[in-house]
């Protein structure tokens, strides 16, 4: 079963979280997303998602919003996702395509949120939650590179990976 990982803004198709999801066992793809806006994140991984049809995917900040975008897009075009892992996602962007997508997952999907995270309210994750019956929010004791929570986001990619 196919993971693929999309990272943060400031993150990286190496950083900590492609790491433990490796070091899970996980048989991970992670894109390159450096440098680039949402638009642009979206449209190189569409076609990851082609490729890997039935993949578990797990984004993280930017990475969140991006993967989410990309699900929606994905479905759209008659393709699956099996489940989705959001970790702390960027949900309140308003740019191109977040603007004019309805951000409903079209997959079961596992949000992680720290309870602390300065970036992202987590009242605005848990308002876009409850509007979904797909979503299950896990709000944790954390900020919102999550740096505590890495087990809970593998974890939750693991259960995804073996339904």
């Amino acid at each position: 079963m196919k993971v693929v990982f999309c990272h943060g803004l400031e993150g990286s198709p190496q950083g900590r979280k492609a790491q433990a999801l490796r070091a899970a066992g996980l048989d991970l793809v992670a894109p390159d997303f450096t440098g680039m806006n949402l638009a642009a994140r979206v449209a190189a991984l569409v076609p990851e998602l082609a490729a890997h049809d039935g993949c578990v995917l797990v984004g993280s900040s930017y990475g969140g919003i991006t993967a989410l975008c990309g699900a929606i897009l994905h479905h759209r075009a008659g393709g699956r996702v099996r489940g989705l892992v959001l970790a702390a996602p960027a949900l309140i962007l308003s740019e191109p395509p977040a603007d004019v997508l309805e951000l409903a997952p079209p997959c079961p999907t596992h949000v992680i949120h720290g309870r602390h995270d300065e970036l992202i309210p987590v009242a605005a994750i848990e308002a876009w939650a409850a509007a979904y019956p797909a979503v299950r929010l896990e709000v944790v004791d954390d900020a919102h590179v999550l740096a505590r929570s890495l087990d809970r986001i593998v974890a939750a990619a693991v259960e995804f990976a073996r339904e």
